[in-house]
């Protein structure tokens, strides 16, 4: 599953580089999306606030962009895994790591709980990693 698929089942869409925004409400009259989002607030805000709420892991912009480029697939079961090992490596208390999942290997800022860039096992062939100070398998 594609990060957009991703997007597109959560009702949320990019509005700008590492902003999310809600997907407009189609199947309600104007004026009633309208209302229904005053009465919820700032949906920017609201998922901000879970996301640091239950620790979740965010991608930056260019993480974005680079998954998209290399047509990675990410699957919820996925993303659970990406927390795990980013929580694994903060228990640790490392501050940036690789973490190596399947295939795919994602460059993590721990303290930000931000993934900063993803590459296939084709893209880190050859590579050498610097600024990270641990590396964890999930």
């Amino acid at each position: 599953m594609k990060v957009e698929d991703l997007q597109i089942q959560r009702n949320v869409h990019l509005s700008g580089p590492g902003r999310i925004a809600p997907a407009k409400i189609s199947n309600l009259p104007e004026s009633a999306a309208g209302d229904t989002a005053k009465q919820i607030g700032n949906f920017a805000d609201i998922l901000a606030h879970k996301i640091d709420e239950n620790g979740g892991v965010k991608f930056s912009a260019h993480a974005l962009q680079r998954i998209s480029e290399r047509e990675i697939n990410l699957s919820v079961s996925d993303l659970d895994r990406i927390e795990q090992g980013l929580k694994n490596v903060e228990e640790k208390g490392a501050r940036s790591s690789l973490l190596l999942l399947d295939d795919t290997a994602y460059i993590v800022s721990v303290n930000n709980r931000t993934v900063i860039t993803a590459m296939s096992k084709e893209q880190t062939i050859g590579n050498v990693f610097t600024n990270i100070d641990s590396v964890a398998i999930v």
